[in-house]
């Protein structure tokens, strides 16, 4: 009876000694927003994709774990609503999503303003010998419209990041019997999967222009005058300049010219930069200058002051020219 008795007892302390469990790890994608023109005032998504992967030791009872993806609020942000990149002390607010409907923020248990950390269920079937099993999510980023005034820095396309080293990343994990723990409860880990968020702001511009009109004259014994508006809307901290063709009628900066629609008769005329009529604005060649000027994101007006000088008479008819505004920036 000795020697059964010994083996049952080994069976007994087989049974009852803890299981000896392995681990998870998790790989983060980058999140690359790519480019983004703040004033097209248009919301920018992106997407990154996170990979987890467990083990099991042989023999394991504990087919089930239950991994929870905490995120913080990365070197850049103050908060997790939004979160934030940046480049220097330019902030652009973005934040990144555990749904496609951009509801649900990626956050972590020891947050109080985004308490849900990402959260995934593996299992795996007995086994004799070591088993794993992984698992991919999809993460969401959005930078949302109205951040009109984000700059560019250097008159360059100017990159935006915002980096989760292992201070701002926690990958807590428990395996289980049957009763799935919760998030909230689990021993925090010091596993991490580092990551970056990163956006590149661009320089662009808008134009648009308003009639200039001179009104209806019965002489031009005297010199005419009549304004116009360019509005021009570039990235803060864009230098741009604002040049003015020679028109459809002679195509010259130096001798603009209006034509009649009837009688092909001409007038002549000039466009300027100053109320004074002393700068002619035009393409920079035959004298003339382009209009300057710095991005704010905002819309910003330019006047153009246009003059029909002294001269003879010509047809009575309707006279016009078409000249065409170009931002470079």
């Amino acid at each position: 009876m000795k020697p059964y008795l010994a083996l049952l007892l080994l069976i007994l302390t087989l049974g009852l000694s803890p299981q000896v469990l392995a681990d998870c790890t998790a790989n983060m994608s980058s999140v690359n927003f790519g480019n983004i023109s703040p004033i097209a005032n248009v919301a920018t998504t992106a997407s990154g994709t996170i990979t987890v992967t467990c083990t099991w030791d042989p023999a394991t009872l504990y087919l089930n774990v239950l991994v929870c993806a905490n995120l913080g609020t990365g070197d850049a942000s103050l908060d997790w609503a939004p979160r934030s990149m940046a480049n220097g002390s330019n902030l652009l607010r973005y934040n990144l999503y555990m749904d496609s409907a951009y509801s649900t923020i990626w956050g972590s248990t020891f947050s109080t303003s985004a308490a849900t950390p990402l959260s995934m269920t593996l299992s795996s079937s007995f086994s004799l010998g070591a088993a794993s099993a992984s698992k991919t999510a999809t993460i969401y980023g959005k930078v949302p419209a109205g951040q009109t005034t984000v700059p560019t820095v250097n008159n360059s396309s100017t990159v935006y990041t915002e980096s989760f080293s292992g201070v701002h990343t926690r990958l807590d994990f428990q395996y289980y019997i049957m009763n799935p723990p919760t998030c909230a409860s689990m021993t925090a880990q010091t596993v991490h999967f580092p990551f970056v968020a990163n956006a590149t702001v661009i320089n662009n511009c808008n134009i648009t222009t308003t009639p200039l009109s001179f009104g209806s004259n019965s002489l031009l014994n005297s010199a005419v005058s009549s304004t116009a508006t360019i509005s021009v809307q570039c990235t803060n901290g864009d230098a741009y300049e604002v040049a003015l063709d020679g028109g459809t009628t002679t195509g010259s900066v130096g001798g603009r010219q209006m034509v009649g629609s009837n009688s092909g008769d001409k007038v002549s005329y000039q466009l300027y930069l100053d109320s004074a009529h002393a700068t002619a604005w035009g393409d920079g060649t035959n004298s003339t200058s382009m209009a300057a000027g710095t991005g704010s994101g905002a819309v910003q007006s330019l006047t153009v002051y246009g003059l029909v000088p002294i001269q003879p008479l010509p047809t009575p008819d309707t006279y016009s020219d078409i000249v065409k505004a170009t931002v470079y920036f």
